[in-house]
């Protein structure tokens, strides 16, 4: 009789473990529905959308976001073996959000999005040349 109980309780206890799971809410995944480069933003938007830059110039990378509310991205600008990174925070779903740049060297540059668990969501590459040889 007591291992009938055992078992009985045993077998409660893995199916209340089992509901309990599969009822907790999951974080919408976050997804980079639009991303863009551009001279500015203006209204949320990106002006002057551009793949060249000149140095000295801030370029500036525009994102939708999609899902993930309150959770955070990185973006982050590469040129050769550097790199510059900002986190942003997501508000809601869909969220409109930017971050810049003052490009100080001419190349070859790239601008990356990352999630919270460094899982890469888009990237961009771009040119920035001397001023006067665009």
């Amino acid at each position: 009789m007591a291992r009938r109980m055992l078992v009985l309780f045993v077998v409660v206890l893995v199916s209340l473990t089992a509901r309990a799971q599969t009822e907790q809410p999951q974080k919408a995944s976050l997804k980079v529905d639009e991303m863009k480069l551009g001279t500015a933003v203006e209204n949320r938007e990106i002006a002057g959308e551009a793949a060249e830059f000149t140095v000295g110039q801030k370029a500036y990378v525009w994102m939708k976001v999609v899902g993930g509310a309150g959770d955070s991205l990185t973006v982050t600008w590469a040129y050769g073996d550097k790199s510059y990174t900002t986190v942003l925070t997501i508000g809601g779903s869909p969220w409109r959000t930017w971050s810049y740049k003052t490009l100080y060297s001419a190349g070859d540059w790239k601008v990356k999005v990352t999630d919270s668990a460094g899982d890469l969501l888009k990237e961009l590459e771009f040119k920035v040349k001397e001023a006067g040889k665009m």
